[in-house]
């Protein structure tokens, strides 16, 4: 009984050795205040653009300011963003360069960013990283109307990534809404320009990139989670099981973010993010 007790425990051992479960049940979105939104704040950049850095400090003063309520995503696309000789590593996706394309953030010059994509189709949609303080502590305010989960199993040995979405409905809501999950990196280290260093020194060699767009784990544009309606406290969970994560990428500096935007081509608030929440991959 002894021995069979042994082998039992054994067995045990060697799978969960291939298999790092991080059920993250504290999330940035159990932490904040009761009935109010996390917000999604997008940093348009590139290794070229010597003003980016400090739209990256103003992120991360965010970041501070507001625990476990700003949702932080650096996009590297556009020109800013291609490589040279100088500055050859490549941090452009496929899907940052959709985003960008549609945004139009890198024709409008780099830094600036999107808070929680609002305003759609005008003048203020594109926001100046001066800017974002003012409109986070705007979006924060707002009425939570989802709220999103996540689960992530990440397994090492095949480098490969199971993770559950749920996404509740806070109120009824009409329409139609789509869920986008993503896959970021933190403290990576590449060339930047930067110019507030001196004339001669303002290309950083050792420059420490965060938050960094890696690429969709579902779609560009994502999955619609709700269609024409939801109930209030309907809960959808969608499942995306064994994505390969790119054996280059640092499992425990990576993070899931989940967003909930508004779908509707015809809604005064289409591509607007209506809640986001971020988790660690492993």
């Amino acid at each position: 009984m002894k021995k069979l007790s042994l082998i039992i425990i054994i067995s045990v051992l060697f799978i969960l050795q291939g298999c790092d479960k991080v059920t993250n049940v504290i999330d940035k979105g159990t932490v904040r205040a009761a009935g109010t939104r996390n917000v999604l704040v997008e940093d348009y950049t590139g290794h070229k653009c010597g003003n980016c850095p400090a739209a990256a400090v103003q992120l991360t003063s965010l970041e501070t300011q507001y625990p476990g309520r700003v949702i932080p995503l650096a996009v590297h696309a556009g020109y800013f963003a291609k490589t040279n000789a100088q500055y050859p590593t490549d941090f452009q996706t496929s899907d940052g360069n959709a985003y960008d394309l549609l945004f139009g953030n890198g024709a409008a010059g780099n830094p600036n960013g999107l808070v929680n994509r609002t305003g759609w189709g005008t003048a203020s949609f594109i926001e100046q990283w001066t800017s974002w303080p003012s409109q986070v502590a705007s979006e924060m305010a707002k009425q939570a109307i989802f709220n999103i989960r996540i689960n992530n199993v990440f397994n090492s040995s095949t480098r490969q990534l199971n993770t559950n979405i749920t996404v509740k409905s806070l109120t009824a809501n009409s329409g139609t809404y789509k869920l986008v999950v993503l896959l970021t990196e933190d403290s990576l280290v590449a060339e930047q320009l930067d110019y507030r260093q001196p004339i001669g020194q303002q290309t950083i060699p050792n420059y420490v990139f965060n938050h960094l767009l890696r690429g969709a784990v579902n779609s560009t544009w994502g999955d619609a989670v709700f269609t024409n309606a939801a109930a209030k406290n309907d809960s959808v969970v969608k499942s995306y099981t064994n994505f390969p994560v790119n054996v280059g990428y640092r499992a425990n500096k990576c993070h899931i973010v989940a967003y909930v935007y508004d779908a509707d081509g015809a809604s005064a608030t289409h591509y607007q993010v209506l809640e986001a929440n971020e988790a660690l991959l492993k």
